[in-house]
C-alpha cells in the first residue's frame, strides 16, 4: 500500500518538505528515505537538516592511531557516494597532505560529527585529476575508493545520481542548488556539530561577480546571493552542491564545494566544480583497473621490497 500511495505522488514543494515520486530502494540513486526538509525562506547562514534526509553525505576524516576505532577523527573534508564503492570530492582535500591512505578513514551515514559509534570505512585508494592545478583549482576533483563496498540496505546510507554529462550550462543559472556540510558557521568560526544545509541559486559565469571568480568557464560554476549571506565555508569543502530533477524526481550531484573569497560575503559567490563535464572522467577512473594514486603501504616497508629486489639481483 505504501509503494502504491508512493507511486502516484507528484514532485512539489509543499510544507517546507520536498516530495518526491521515486521509491527508495538499494539500487536507486538520489532518492532518500527521509525527505529532506526544505525553507521556503532564506535564512543567513543555513540550518539544520533533517537527519538522514542526505543519506549520501560523508565526512573526510584523518586517522589517530593513538585513538581507538570508535573516536570521532578530525574531519576536514566532505564528499558525496556516487555508488557502493565510490566517493566524490574535492582533489584539494589532500593536495599537499601526507600521502599515506593510514591517515584517513570516511565516516557515513552520520548526522552529528562526533557520533561515538561512526561507520567508518577504510581507504583503497584515491584518485586526483591528472590536470588538478592547485593554484586555481582548476580540474577540482577527485575520487575516494573504499575499501569494501557499502550496503545499501540501510535506509540511512544512500548514493547520489550524477548529472547529464557534458552540458556546459548545467546546473541552469536561477535554479536552486543545495550544499550540504559539517563546516564553519562563519568565516574563520567553529565548525556545526550537525550536519548544516543552505540554498543556493545558481549564478551565471557571465554575471561580472562570478566571472570575476572562476578561472574555467566550462569546469567551475558559481552558486549563491550576491548580497552575501548564504555560503557553505571552511570544512565544507569537497560536498555536494544538489539539484533536484524533477523529471526523474530524484536527486543529483551538480557541483563540489571548491573555494571562494572568505564566507558568505557580499559580491563573492562561492565557486564549484561543475561536475557535468566530468562524468566520463569519473566513469573511466571507476572502470580502471589501476587506480592506485596513495598506496596502502609505508615508505618503510616500499625501501625493504627494493633491498630484497637488489639482494636478489
Amino acid at each position: 500500500m505504501e509503494n502504491i500511495i508512493f507511486s502516484f505522488l507528484i514532485s512539489f514543494v509543499q510544507h517546507d518538505f520536498l516530495f518526491s515520486s521515486c521509491i527508495p530502494s538499494s539500487r536507486q540513486c538520489g532518492c532518500p528515505y527521509q525527505q529532506p526538509f526544505i525553507s521556503k525562506t532564506r535564512i543567513v547562514g543555513g540550518y539544520t537538516a533533517r537527519e538522514h534526509s542526505w543519506p549520501w553525505v560523508v565526512s573526510i576524516r584523518h586517522a589517530d592511531k593513538n585513538k581507538p576505532i570508535t573516536d570521532p577523527g578530525d574531519a576536514f573534508c566532505c564528499g558525496t557516494l556516487i555508488n557502493e564503492e565510490y566517493v566524490l570530492t574535492a582533489a584539494h582535500c589532500f593536495d599537499g597532505r601526507v600521502r599515506s591512505l593510514l591517515n584517513y578513514f570516511v565516516v557515513i551515514g552520520a548526522h552529528h560529527i562526533n557520533d561515538t559509534n561512526p561507520i567508518r570505512y577504510n581507504i583503497q585508494s584515491i584518485v586526483l585529476h591528472e590536470k588538478y592545478d592547485n593554484n586555481l583549482f582548476l580540474n577540482d576533483i577527485a575520487l575516494v575508493k573504499l575499501s569494501y563496498k557499502i550496503d545499501f540496505n540501510d535506509s540511512n546510507i544512500g548514493f547520489i545520481c550524477l548529472p547529464p554529462k557534458n552540458i556546459k550550462t548545467y546546473p541552469y543559472e536561477k535554479t536552486n542548488g543545495y550544499a550540504i556540510g559539517w563546516g564553519s558557521f562563519e568565516e574563520n568560526g567553529p565548525s556545526s556539530y550537525t550536519l548544516q544545509q543552505v540554498r543556493l541559486p545558481i549564478i551565471s559565469n557571465r554575471n561580472e561577480f562570478c566571472s570575476n571568480q572562476i578561472h574555467d568557464d566550462h569546469g567551475q560554476l558559481c552558486a549563491g546571493l550576491i548580497q552575501g549571506g548564504q555560503d557553505t565555508c571552511q570544512g565544507d569543502s569537497g560536498g555536494p552542491l544538489m539539484i533536484f530533477d524533477m523529471d526523474a524526481s530524484t536527486w543529483n550531484i551538480a557541483g563540489i564545494t571548491s573555494y571562494g573569497y572568505g564566507c558568505a560575503k557580499p559580491k563573492f559567490p562561492g565557486v564549484y566544480t561543475r561536475v557535468s563535464v566530468f562524468v566520463d572522467w569519473i566513469n573511466k577512473k571507476m572502470d580502471s583497473s589501476c587506480q592506485l594514486l596513495m598506496p596502502q603501504i609505508s615508505i618503510q616497508v616500499l625501501l625493504f621490497l627494493f633491498s630484497m629486489i637488489l639482494c636478489l639481483e
